[in-house]
């Protein structure tokens, strides 16, 4: 183990002894800060560890996926509606085969955690390269933040004529009242539009709050499993000990016991 990367790239159930031994080495070295930093590095979810490993086994897969996300973005830009519907197609199949690469048996929610992690590698190009690194503990380490399109009226820039025809009394049914009454519709529009709005952004608040608690309660297992690991690390080498002084004590009855043989048979 030479460098914090490669914790990543170890099976999951041995990243919390070779952070440890990593830490420790790194400490020997004379870097108390990098040290330190390494004892931080969270030990990665199980999704977040499955994509680690698919990085590394399949990475033509995933630079098929990032160069998806730039035709994807290539297109929007260009509101090439037909072509954005076909890549849409081709970013469901290459999410499927991706989440298949990543493992079998997985559960329904770590299934919806890769197409998720998957999803914004493709949306967004910092959590493309985030991705390719391998090196993430959580879904997190990917989030994108949203932005919600505002709605506004923009009124016609005045002209010259304008102040002759606010002098003039506009006519019954005429066209000023088609305006009016076009104006009106489009403020009542707006009107639901941003109500509309407002229920999402609750939402999505709502959303982030369970993915932040779900998150919090992920921290919390980790930090409870990488105690229970440190205890059965501890409880080997208990073991060990043990069984040593356990052979040691039984060498030392068995020398004793001839001894004794040796002195009845010279009595």
């Amino acid at each position: 183990m030479t460098d914090a990367d490669d914790l990543y790239g170890l099976p999951r159930a041995d990243f919390i002894a070779a952070r440890r031994e990593l830490a420790r080495r790194v400490r020997d070295a004379g870097d108390r800060a990098a040290a330190a930093e390494i004892e931080k590095l969270p030990k990665p979810t199980t999704a977040a560890w499955l994509v680690n490993q698919l990085v590394r086994a399949h990475p033509d897969a995933v630079e098929d996926l990032l160069a998806l996300g730039t035709r994807l973005r290539d297109a929007h830009g260009r509101a090439a509606g037909p072509e954005l519907r076909e890549l849409g197609r081709e970013r469901t199949e290459l999410v499927r085969s991706l989440v298949k690469l990543s493992g079998t048996g997985l559960s329904e929610a770590i299934t919806r955690e890769l197409e998720d992690m998957f999803g914004t590698a493709v949306a967004d190009e910092a959590a493309g390269e985030t991705l390719r690194a391998g090196r993430l503990a959580t879904a997190k380490d990917l989030r994108v933040e949203q932005t919600w399109p505002g709605l506004t009226l923009a009124p016609s820039p005045p002209t010259a004529r304008e102040p002759a025809r606010q002098a003039t009394k506009p006519k019954p049914g005429g066209a000023a009242d088609r305006r009016r009454k076009a104006l009106a519709e489009a403020k009542a529009a707006v009107k639901d539009a941003e109500s509309d709005r407002a229920d999402a952004d609750r939402a999505v608040r709502a959303a982030e709050d369970g993915v932040a608690a779900a998150e919090q309660r992920v921290r919390e297992l980790n930090a409870e499993l990488d105690a229970a690991e440190h205890a059965e690390l501890d409880a080997r080498r208990q073991l060990q000990a043990a069984r040593r002084d356990a052979k040691a004590a039984e060498r030392t009855a068995g020398m004793t016991w001839r001894r004794l043989q040796q002195v009845e048979a010279a009595d």
